[in-house]
């Protein structure tokens, strides 16, 4: 009887607290939703506004700025799928991009399951990531410059090829192709790849490829059914982010492509020409083409399994 009336009197202090703040009342019932605004605000802000605004604008004519209700039109989008040179730009911009993710992937698994798997020193695998991410310090630019040292005329290739006797001249075919385009990307988003990989490993408990090898699975076998299959969350996280960000690259075809017209690339060139619509129009195609991939890439994992412990 004292337990029930004491759990009465508390309830009772309770419900004339709420009445007494009902603001309080509110956060501490809606706390989980509140929690989501401040994040939710900046998506909008930044994120959404500005995707509509890009495909208003690519509605319009001519070489407006703005939205103007009174010239809408789908020329814009008749032109970009009527000219030849749009499925091109396509076929070169989704090719390199879906290369450039494949070539990382095939670098980055390795290192990630070899820091995950047999290094069992947790220091020694901080100073390993620590070695990863260091490079990354470095700006873009001067990263991206340091290849003329590597794949110039009178760089390190070269030199090596002309020291053993393969060539009697330097090769200028080296630089400024779709190779070393693909070179400068996968060096780029290689860390993107690598930490989403090993982080989902991380969670891989190695019983379970013992057991595996116990059954009679071989190797090869155990991994791929088990080891690779549970990693697959952060295989896709790592494609994602490698190749979103050479799908929209514009800087880096730019200067090291020989030419190469990408996506990302056609893009700039409108914008830089203040055709708005245009470049607008091209951006929504670009939009379209990420978000239909990214669709298709998520349905072979799910990848809010990497966050879970």
């Amino acid at each position: 009887m004292v337990g029930e009336s004491n759990n009465m009197s508390a309830g009772n202090r309770s419900e004339s607290k709420a009445q007494e703040y009902p603001l309080i009342s509110f956060i501490q019932r809606n706390i989980r939703y509140l929690l989501i605004l401040p994040p939710l605000i900046v998506v909008i802000l930044f994120l959404v506004t500005p995707s509509l605004m890009i495909l208003l604008l690519s509605f319009n004519k001519g070489s407006v700025t703005r939205f103007d209700p009174t010239n809408i039109s789908l020329d814009n989008f008749i032109a970009v799928f009527s000219r030849p040179s749009t499925y091109v730009i396509l076929r070169d911009t989704l090719g390199m991009s879906i290369l450039a993710a494949l070539v990382t992937l095939l670098v980055a698994y390795p290192v990630a399951y070899f820091i995950s798997f047999k290094i069992q020193n947790f220091q020694l695998q901080g100073i390993i990531t620590f070695m990863l991410v260091a490079p990354y310090w470095v700006d873009w630019s001067i990263r991206s410059i340091s290849w003329l040292s590597i794949l110039g005329e009178k760089g390190l290739v070269n030199y090596t090829l002309m020291s053993l006797g393969l060539v009697n001249q330097p090769l200028s075919e080296l630089l400024f192709t779709r190779w070393t385009l693909l070179i400068i990307w996968v060096q780029t988003n290689l860390l993107f790849m690598i930490f989403p990989i090993y982080l989902s490993l991380t969670l891989i408990d190695p019983d379970l490829v013992n057991v595996a090898r116990t059954l009679g699975a071989s190797p090869f076998k155990a991994f791929t059914k088990v080891t690779f299959r549970l990693s697959l969350p952060g295989v896709v996280i790592g494609i994602i982010f490698v190749f979103i960000s050479t799908l929209g690259d514009y800087v880096t075809p730019a200067l090291w492509a020989g030419g190469l017209q990408m996506l990302g690339l056609t893009v700039q060139n409108y914008a830089w020409h203040f055709n708005w619509p245009m470049a607008a129009a091209y951006s929504v195609l670009l939009l379209i083409v990420t978000l239909g991939v990214i669709w298709i890439v998520l349905r072979f994992a799910n990848i809010k399994q990497v966050f879970y412990r």
